[in-house]
């Protein structure tokens, strides 16, 4: 009978040392059962890729984990710690009705506030009116303004009304512009701006007063100044259908005076009156003799200088004259005078 060779051992396997002798005293553990040899693994195919396998022997890794550790809660008072719960946040609408509360809360005091500040302004005895200051009148004594402007003394300041006061002394024709103003604690200033009459403008039957700037601005009335020019020649249909254009000559007149003023004719001789030809011509009477010179049509700069030098030799011949005419545009340098 032919004996079997033994199978070889497998691969990196270690064999298992000898059992140690058994202390004395102690008995032998039982040997385990031999294992049997394991079948040996088949070649891997041709041209095939082997993954790497974990060992038997070895344990996989463990995955990477992140663990997040909190402190432990405290218990509530009288309680378990499972019985404690944490404290619910307030709510949206009990924070806005806190804040719409809050918000109320400052209003009616802010009220309170400004309703008692008024309150003392309007009825303190220290804002009362005591003293009233007018500037710029001549015409208009200062109690006239300011009892047109509705100023009294007593009155709370706070409760005069500015612009209405001011409107309301504008209304007088002789003041052209007023400014009411305070001065705390109990004084008013009113500055006002006067209109200064240059001249009477006779139309129809009445009288008005003229500005420098040509403007009627009120009929003649027993305390106002006569010793002024009169400018005559303008009827009211003129007025009615062409105010503008009435203004535009008054103004041209009152220019003819401030050339003679200035060339010394109306010192020597003082302007009585403008008058307006239906054909836009001026003559201009002058003197206590009422001398009239017929100025023609403008420009009147050049012929007013040569006025003046006409009135200066008939002084020094001491000759009279009733008439100088001056109105030959065609030969400005012709004069013809007319004496009395």
């Amino acid at each position: 009978m032919t004996e079997r060779p033994s199978a070889p051992p497998p691969p990196n396997r270690r064999r298992a040392p000898p059992p140690s002798a058994a202390p004395p005293g102690r008995a032998a553990p039982a040997r385990a059962a031999k294992p049997e040899p394991a079948a040996a693994a088949p070649a891997p195919p041709r041209n095939e890729r082997v993954r790497a396998t974990t060992p038997p022997n070895e344990s996989p890794a463990p995955p990477a984990t992140s663990v997040s550790v909190r402190p432990p809660r405290p218990p509530a008072k009288g309680g378990s710690p499972r019985e404690a719960r944490p404290a619910r946040p307030l709510s949206r609408h009990l924070r806005a009705l806190q804040l719409f509360a809050g918000a109320a809360v400052v209003i009616v005091a802010s009220t309170a506030v400004a309703w008692g500040a008024r309150r003392y302004i309007v009825s303190s005895p220290r804002f009362a009116v005591r003293t009233v200051l007018v500037d710029g009148v001549q015409r208009r004594s200062a109690e006239q303004v300011a009892s047109s402007g509705g100023i009294e003394v007593g009155k709370n300041i706070f409760t005069l009304d500015l612009e209405l006061a001011s409107a309301s002394i504008s209304t007088d024709p002789w003041i052209e512009k007023a400014t009411v103003t305070r001065k705390l604690p109990s004084t008013v200033h009113v500055t006002v701006v006067e209109r200064e009459a240059q001249a009477l403008v006779a139309i129809g039957g009445d009288l008005y007063l003229a500005t420098r700037d040509g403007e009627l601005f009120k009929e003649l009335a027993e305390d106002d100044p006569v010793d002024l020019p009169i400018v005559t020649g303008i009827t009211g249909e003129q007025v009615a259908r062409d105010r503008a254009g009435v203004v535009i000559a008054v103004r041209r007149l009152l220019d003819v005076v401030e050339d003679m003023t200035r060339a010394g004719i109306a010192r020597r001789y003082p302007i009585q009156e403008l008058h307006i030809e239906r054909d836009g011509s001026v003559v201009v009477t002058i003197g206590k003799e009422g001398i009239a010179l017929h100025l023609g049509q403008p420009p009147y700069r050049d012929k007013v200088g040569q006025a003046s030098r006409v009135l200066t030799e008939l002084a020094q011949r001491k000759a009279n004259a009733s008439v100088i005419f001056l109105d030959n545009d065609a030969h400005p340098e012709r004069v013809v005078v007319r004496m009395k």
